[in-house]
C-alpha cells in the first residue's frame, strides 16, 4: 500500500509485476522499449518473466515474438539469457 486515507487507499505494483506489465506491453505493442530499457531489468529478471509471458496471447507465433523481443531487449541491456526454465529453449 502506498498510502491509507479515510476514504480511498492506493496500491501500487511491485517490481516483477510491472516489469511483467511494461515487457508484455513491449511485445504486443512494440514502444515501451525506452520504459523497459530505464527498469534495467538483470538476466535472472528476465528469465523469470518468460514462461508468464509466453502463455499471454493464444496466436501460435506468440512464444517465438516474445522470445525474439525479449533475447533484444537482453542484448541491448548487454547481457544474456540462460534457456527458460518451463520450455528448455534460449529467448
Amino acid at each position: 500500500m502506498v498510502f491509507r486515507g479515510e476514504a480511498i487507499e492506493l496500491h501500487t505494483l511491485g517490481r516483477s509485476d510491472l516489469l511483467k506489465a511494461k515487457v508484455f506491453a513491449l511485445c504486443d505493442r512494440g514502444f515501451d522499449l525506452p520504459d523497459c530499457v530505464a527498469m534495467n531489468p538483470t538476466a535472472d529478471e528476465l528469465a523469470d518473466l518468460l514462461p508468464w509471458l509466453e502463455v499471454r496471447d493464444l496466436h501460435p507465433g506468440w512464444p517465438d515474438h516474445v522470445r525474439a523481443t525479449v533475447s533484444d531487449l537482453a542484448r541491448r541491456l548487454g547481457h544474456g539469457l540462460q534457456p527458460s526454465r518451463r520450455t528448455g529453449q534460449t529467448p
